[in-house]
C-alpha cells in the first residue's frame, strides 16, 4: 500500500492509505466521513461475505458500490485454485 500511495503522490495525486481489521463497510464509512475523497481504491485479501450475500448483492463490496458507484475501484485477490484429488 505504501508503494501505491507513493506512486500516486509522485504523479500529483493526493493519496493516503489505511489498513484496518475493522468491518470493511464501517472502516470505509468512518474514513470517508472524516475526509473528502474523490475516489476510493479498495484492496481486499478476499471477497468478504457468503456466495448468497454476493448473489443478492448484500456483501460489503456491493454495499460500498451502492454508495460510491464508479468512484470505487476494487482489487480483490483471486481465490486459490482447488487441488484435484
Amino acid at each position: 500500500m505504501r508503494l501505491a500511495v507513493r506512486q500516486l503522490k509522485t504523479i500529483g495525486c493526493q493519496a493516503s492509505g489505511l489498513i484496518s481489521d475493522q468491518d470493511l463497510v464501517k472502516a470505509v464509512a468512518a474514513e470517508t466521513r472524516a475526509h473528502n475523497y474523490d475516489e476510493v481504491i479498495l484492496a481486499t485479501g478476499s471477497q468478504e461475505g457468503t456466495w448468497l450475500a454476493r448473489r443478492l448483492r448484500l456483501d460489503p463490496v456491493h454495499q460500498l458500490r451502492r454508495r460510491w458507484g464508479q468512484r470505487l475501484t476494487v482489487f480483490a485477490s483471486a481465490p486459490a485454485p482447488k487441488a484435484n484429488k
